[in-house]
C-alpha cells in the first residue's frame, strides 16, 4: 500500500503512528473481548474456560449471543457486525493489493492492465474459497487457519529481515531514507539498528523454534469432541505451509540460471548486489523533480 504514497512521504512518522495505534487498538480490544467473556461467564454461572472456545464460533456464535443480552441489542449488533465487515474488507484490500503488486512487479507488461489483474486475482480467491462454503467447509477453514499463517510466514519474515539488513545493508537503507528527505535523529538510528539487526531476527527465530517445539496436529473444535484431522489432511496442511518456502528455494537457482543465460556475472557478490536499474523513481503525485532529471511517469 505504501506505493501509493508520494516519494518523499514521511514514512518514519507513519511507522511510529502505526506502531502506537496498533498497540492501543490491541489493548482496547482486549478490554472489550474479556469484558464480553466475563459477562457471558456470569450470565451462565460457569467458569470462563467452559463458556467459550476459540475459533470461528467465537465471532459468529458466542459474541452475537452475548450482544443480544446487552441493553439496546439492536445497536450493539449493528456496531459489532459493522466492525466485522470493515475488518474483512480491510484485510481483503491489503491482501489483494499485495498479490496484484507482486504480479505486476514480476510482469511489468501487466501494469497497464491493473484492473484485469485485480479481477483475476479476486476471482481466483473466490473459487478457491468455495471449498469453505461446502458442508465440510468449516473443517477446511480451520485447516487453512491452522497451517497457512504458521511457521512458513516466520521463515519468510526472517529471510526478509536478513536480506534487507545484512545483504542490502543498513547503510543503504539510511541512504534511501535520506533520498526521501527524511532526517532521522541519531538516537532513532541506533534504535532501528538494534531492532533490525538483533531484536527482530532473534525474536522471529525464537518464535519459529517454539512453533516446532509446541507443534500439535491440527484439530477442530466444532464437534462435540475434539476432532483431530487424519494424516492425509495433515499432509495437505503441511503442503500449504511449504508453498511460500518453495518459492524461496526455487527462486534462487532460477535467478542464477537466468543471469547465466543472459551472460551476466554469477559470483556471490553480483548475485547479492542490487541491479543497475535499482533506485528511486519520480512520479507525478507531487514529487519535486531534481534539476536535469527527465520526468518519469511510472513508479518502478
Amino acid at each position: 500500500m505504501a506505493s501509493y504514497n508520494r516519494f518523499n512521504n514521511n514514512c518514519f512518522r507513519d511507522s511510529i503512528l502505526i506502531a502506537f495505534i496498533n498497540c492501543a487498538t490491541s489493548i482496547f480490544a482486549g478490554f472489550v473481548i474479556f469484558s464480553i467473556i466475563g459477562f457471558m461467564a456470569k450470565q451462565a454461572d460457569l467458569p470462563i474456560e467452559e463458556v467459550i472456545k476459540g475459533g470461528p464460533g467465537l465471532v459468529f456464535i458466542a459474541y452475537p449471543e452475548a450482544v443480544t443480552q446487552m441493553p439496546v441489542p439492536q445497536l450493539w449488533s449493528f456496531l459489532f457486525f459493522s466492525m466485522i465487515i470493515t475488518l474483512g474488507l480491510d484485510s481483503m484490500f491489503t491482501l489483494t493489493e499485495t498479490i496484484t503488486t507482486a504480479i505486476m512487479d514480476q510482469f511489468p507488461m501487466l501494469r497497464n492492465h491493473k484492473g484485469k489483474v485485480a479481477i483475476c486475482s479476486g476471482l481466483t480467491g473466490f473459487f478457491l474459497g468455495l471449498t469453505m462454503c461446502t458442508k465440510g467447509g468449516i473443517f477446511m477453514f480451520e485447516l487453512i487457519d491452522w497451517y497457512a499463517a504458521a511457521w512458513s510466514l516466520l521463515i519468510c519474515g526472517i529471510t526478509e529481515v536478513i536480506i534487507t539488513v545484512y545483504v542490502y545493508g543498513h547503510r543503504n537503507i539510511f541512504v534511501n531514507i535520506q533520498e526521501m528527505e527524511i532526517n532521522l535523529p541519531k538516537a532513532m538510528k541506533y534504535y532501528f539498528l538494534t531492532t533490525w539487526k538483533v531484536l527482530t531476527p532473534l525474536s522471529l527465530i525464537f518464535i519459529l523454534l517454539l512453533k516446532f517445539v509446541d507443534y500439535i496436529p491440527a484439530y477442530s473444535t466444532n464437534t462435540q469432541e475434539k476432532y483431530v484431522f487424519p494424516d492425509a489432511v495433515q499432509c495437505l496442511g503441511w503442503a500449504m505451509s511449504l508453498v511460500p518456502v518453495v518459492f524461496l528455494i526455487v527462486g534462487a537457482p532460477l535467478e542464477y540460471y537466468k543471469r547465466k543465460s543472459e551472460g551476466k556475472s554469477t559470483d556471490m557478490l553480483s548475485l547479492l548486489s542490487p541491479s543497475d536499474e535499482w533506485g528511486p523513481s519520480f512520479v507525478k503525485n507531487g514529487v519535486k523533480k531534481p534539476a536535469g532529471q527527465p520526468e518519469l511517469v511510472e513508479l518502478l
